[in-house]
C-alpha cells in the first residue's frame, strides 16, 4: 500500500461524496428512521479521508488533462526556504492542520468555558424534578443531577460523563415536567452529546469544506426529532398526546428567550415554529420502521461505495520517452520507483529502481514525468 498526491485527491474526492450523501439523507431518513444510518456514512467519510491508500489491485485510469493540470498546481515548486523547496500541496497541507488545530482548540476551549459558567451558575437542586426522576426510574442507573437556575434560558443536559439536566424556571404540571427530564435523560441514554461532538470534530478536519457545515447544520434538530422517538416509542396514544402538550407547553413559556445552544449541550426546544410542527406530527403519527430488507440494502449499498471507492485511482497518463539502447519497449516512472539525484554541477541523475538510469538538465525535471519524483539533494 502506498500514497501518494493522486490517492490524497481521491480521498478527498470520496470523503465529500459520502458527506454528501450524508446531507440528501438527513431530511428525509434521518427525520423518519434516525441518525445512526447517516452517523455510519459519515464515518466511512472519516475513515476513507484518513486512510488514502493505494491498494494492490487497484485500478488506474489515466488523465491526460485534469490530473496533470492538478499535479502541475500542486507539486510545482513556488519558493524555496534554506535549498528546501516548498510547492503549494506542502503550504496546503501546513494551512490545513493549522486550521484543523485552531478549531479543535476552539471546540476544547468552549466545553471548558460552558463548564466553568455551569459552575459558576446560581443553581439549586431541584426537589421536585429529583422526586420525580426517582419515580420514573431512569435508566441507566447513572450519578446523575437536577438544577435549576434562572440563567439557563430552554432545559438542557450538560455532562459528557456525569450528566446534568439544567432547567428554567418554568410553570409545569407534573406530566410536563417528567416528559421533559424524560427527553434530556434520553439524550443521554443515546449519546448525543457525543454525537455533537464528533460532529464538532469532523468539521475541524474538514474545516475548508462546505459540505461539513451542511451536515452539521440541522444536527441540532435532528437529535432532538431521534430523541423524541425514543421517548415516544413505548408510550401510548394518550401520552403521546400528553408529551406534544409538554413540549408546546414549554415552547409558549420559552418563546421569547430560546437560542442555540453551544457545542456541549443539548436544548429541548427547537425554536423555529415549523419545525415543531413537524416534531409534533412525527410524535403523534410515527412514520414506519424500515423493513429488514431495506437495512439491508442500505448497509450493502454504503459497503459497495466504500469498496468501489478504493477500486480505481485517476493519474497521469505519462508518455515514455524513448531512451537508445534500452533494452525495454516501456519504462515506468513514478515517485514509487524513481528518484533524482542532485550533482554539484546543477545536473540530476535519474534512478530508476536504485539503478541510475540517465542525467537530466534543470528544464527536463520541471514536466513529468520527472517533476513528479522526489529530488534528493
Amino acid at each position: 500500500m502506498g500514497v501518494s498526491v493522486f490517492t490524497f485527491l481521491m480521498s478527498l474526492i470520496w470523503s465529500s461524496i459520502f458527506i454528501l450523501i450524508s446531507v440528501l439523507c438527513q431530511r428525509t431518513m434521518a427525520l423518519k428512521h434516525g441518525v445512526n444510518f447517516i452517523l455510519a456514512i459519515l464515518a466511512v467519510g472519516i475513515v476513507r479521508l484518513l486512510l488514502p491508500v493505494e491498494v494492490p489491485s487497484i485500478f488506474v485510469v489515466r488523465s491526460t488533462v485534469v490530473m496533470p493540470f492538478f499535479q502541475r498546481f500542486f507539486t510545482t515548486p513556488i519558493l524555496e526556504i534554506h535549498g528546501l523547496s516548498i510547492n503549494r500541496f506542502y503550504m496546503f497541507l501546513a494551512i490545513w492542520i493549522m486550521g484543523s488545530a485552531v478549531y479543535l482548540l476552539l471546540i476544547a476551549w468552549t466545553i471548558f468555558r460552558q463548564g466553568r459558567e455551569v459552575r459558576r451558575m446560581k443553581t439549586e437542586d431541584y426537589l421536585r424534578a429529583s422526586k420525580l426522576a426517582e419515580e420514573i426510574e431512569l435508566t441507566p442507573k447513572r450519578k446523575y443531577q437536577i438544577l435549576i437556575s434562572p440563567e439557563v434560558k430552554t432545559p438542557m443536559l450538560f455532562g459528557y460523563f456525569s450528566p446534568v439536566i439544567l432547567l428554567p424556571p418554568l410553570t409545569l404540571t407534573d406530566d410536563d415536567l417528567r416528559y421533559v427530564l424524560l427527553h434530556e435523560w434520553n439524550h443521554f441514554v443515546h449519546g448525543h452529546l457525543w454525537i455533537k461532538l464528533l460532529f464538532n470534530i469532523f468539521c475541524a478536519l474538514l474545516w475548508w469544506n462546505p459540505l461539513v457545515y451542511m451536515a452539521k447544520n440541522d444536527l441540532d434538530y435532528i437529535l432532538e426529532v431521534s430523541c423524541d422517538r425514543h421517548v415516544v416509542s413505548e408510550l401510548s396514544a394518550e401520552e403521546r398526546i400528553k408529551y406534544v402538550e409538554a413540549t408546546t407547553n414549554v415552547m409558549k413559556q420559552l418563546a421569547a428567550s430560546v437560542t442555540r445552544q453551544d457545542i456541549p449541550s443539548i436544548g429541548f426546544v427547537a425554536a423555529v415554529p415549523e419545525k415543531i410542527v413537524q416534531r409534533c406530527e412525527l410524535i403523534l403519527f410515527p412514520p414506519k420502521e424500515m423493513s429488514k430488507r431495506i437495512k439491508m440494502c442500505a448497509v450493502v449499498s454504503l459497503a459497495f461505495l466504500t469498496v468501489l471507492s478504493y477500486a480505481f485511482v485517476f493519474q497521469t497518463a505519462y508518455s515514455v520517452p524513448s531512451v537508445e539502447n534500452s533494452q525495454t519497449d516501456s519504462i515506468r516512472i513514478d515517485p514509487e520507483n524513481a528518484y533524482l539525484q542532485q550533482t554539484p554541477d546543477g545536473k540530476f541523475i535519474l534512478y530508476i529502481d536504485g539503478e541510475p538510469f540517465d542525467t537530466l538538465e534543470q528544464k527536463d525535471i520541471e514536466r513529468p514525468p520527472f517533476s513528479d519524483v522526489p529530488v534528493h539533494k
